[in-house]
């Protein structure tokens, strides 16, 4: 007999343990999922009040205020449905000095640019090549691939259209396109009817992600594209003049 009493109250407890064990995962569980869910409206909200116009014009002018970041850019031609790669570069600028590395018209390029001196690799010769220049603006005068945000200075928006959201580098973006009048005489004396698409970080008002296309002013079945990235903004980002072999 106390070995059957024994044994249901082992029972017992062995019932009333698995019972708070259950409990306990359940209001964890629900606490989880109501958790899961503000955090969901609170998103959802957050995405409904973004106006695309105004967190485009804010990621502009942070990203012309960075003095740091690392970019990949592509550019080329698109010409009769025929695709010809121009650049394909991956770059780092800080304080006004650049460096990009990668090719160029199927071209390995090494190029630095410091302190208005450009470093460029010759890979036939095996050097480096150093040339002086006595002009501020000598970065803006030469390949757009050394200032890629050249090619994003913008004089008026114009309509801003918002595509959706897509995640970029795992950071959630806003996707807006516009057709704006630009800054840059380079691209407005050979190109026109310029088509922008933005991925803006809204969260910390940046640009991840950005592309141009546009017609060539003398032939429409030429378009230019350009494709880039930026990430690593405001890193520590050290660049050197290269030593010579």
């Amino acid at each position: 007999m106390k070995a059957a009493i024994r044994l249901l109250t082992e029972i017992g407890v062995e019932y009333i343990k698995r019972f708070w064990i259950i409990l306990l995962s359940a209001l964890v569980l629900i606490s989880i999922a109501g958790a899961l869910s503000a955090k969901t409206i609170h998103d959802h909200y957050v995405r409904y009040k973004l106006v695309p116009a105004e967190e485009l014009q804010a990621a502009c002018d942070n990203m012309a205020a960075l003095t740091q970041y690392r970019f990949n850019l592509k550019s080329g031609f698109i010409v009769e449905q025929r695709e010809e790669v121009i650049s394909q570069v991956e770059g780092e600028k800080a304080e006004g000095n650049t460096h990009i590395k990668g090719e160029m018209v199927n071209t390995p390029v090494d190029i630095y640019y410091i302190d208005r001196t450009i470093y460029n690799y010759d890979s036939f010769a095996n050097k480096w090549l150093v040339i002086d220049s006595d002009t501020s603006n000598c970065e803006e005068l030469l390949i757009s691939e050394l200032s890629p945000l050249s090619n994003f200075r913008l004089k008026s928006l114009g309509e801003v259209q918002k595509i959706g959201f897509e995640k970029v580098d795992g950071t959630e973006c806003l996707v807006v396109s516009c057709q704006p009048t630009v800054e840059s005489q380079l691209l407005e004396s050979m190109w026109k009817e310029f088509d922008y698409q933005f991925w803006v970080d809204y969260h910390n008002n940046l640009i991840k992600r950005a592309t141009l296309t546009a017609k060539n002013q003398q032939n429409d079945n030429t378009s230019l594209q350009l494709n880039v990235n930026f990430y690593d903004f405001d890193q520590k980002i050290e660049i050197k003049p290269p030593v010579s072999s």
